[in-house]
């Protein structure tokens, strides 16, 4: 079973341009067709004798419709499914009789209003921006330099890096510290430490480049392989990285 949707059209905003689905025709064409199979306004359905109620941005489908729509196999949109919702471009609830589908800020892109508001936003920050440079700098330099655990990665980095290349390692400490920062939001010291060691040793980073700013895009992809993790293994056959 699927939605009952009007003829009309969709918004596709140019953010889509910097998201890892784009390298990804497959999984590109799956969040398309999505995105034109989705409610615009809220709809019920009786299926079983059952009322469903299908809001917004939902849609509701099986395997079998999106492989007869799209040419997709079931494999190929299982797989890119995981990396869709993995990428929180979109959530799944699965019965065994179908699945419904949301799409993540679905009203958000497609408000009419919304690019309007967005424009509005980016105007008054970019003006407080102005204003405020010097002091938001000032303020991102003291807490960097606050964090001990940034501070004591920088130092693992540098030792491994030199250790590895005979090299020293030039930090940008603004956009580096502020990576690091990034990155132990989500995982312990320990875990990026011992990361470390497998970026420097693996020819995929090698290959890319041995910076913090690749290691943040590479992290993931090495502890799916040290863990064996479903979801990476599903990057690494599509050649994405996050």
């Amino acid at each position: 079973m699927d939605t009952i949707h009007d003829e009309g059209w969709i918004k596709l905003h140019r953010k889509i341009l910097d998201n890892p689905i784009m390298r990804n025709s497959e999984a590109f064409h799956l969040l398309g067709y999505f995105l034109l199979k989705a409610n615009h306004k809220t709809n019920r359905f009786l299926f079983n004798q059952r009322e469903i109620i299908v809001q917004r941005g939902q849609l509701i489908t099986g395997l079998k419709r999106i492989s007869k729509d799209t040419g997709l196999t079931s494999r190929q949109i299982r797989t890119r499914l995981a990396l869709l919702e993995n990428l929180r471009i979109l959530t799944r609830k699965t019965t065994n009789k179908f699945s419904i589908i949301t799409i993540c800020n679905y009203s958000h892109y497609q408000d009419p209003k919304s690019n309007e508001r967005q424009a509005d936003r980016q105007s008054n920050d970019n003006r407080t921006t102005t204003n405020n440079n010097d002091k938001n700098d000032k303020k991102i330099g003291r807490s960097k330099e606050s964090d001990p655990k940034v501070k004591e990665f920088q130092n693992y980095w540098g030792e491994t890096f030199r250790k590895e290349t005979g090299q020293p390692y030039t930090f940008s400490f603004g956009k580096d510290g502020k990576l690091v920062k990034d990155l132990l939001q989500v995982h312990s010291l320990e875990t990026l430490q011992e990361m470390t060691k497998l970026f420097f040793r693996d020819e995929q980073c090698k290959r890319r480049g041995l910076t913090i700013g690749i290691f943040r895009t590479e992290v993931n992809r090495l502890i799916g392989l040290k863990t064996g993790d479903p979801l990476e293994e599903a990057r690494r056959e599509l050649g994405v990285t996050r």
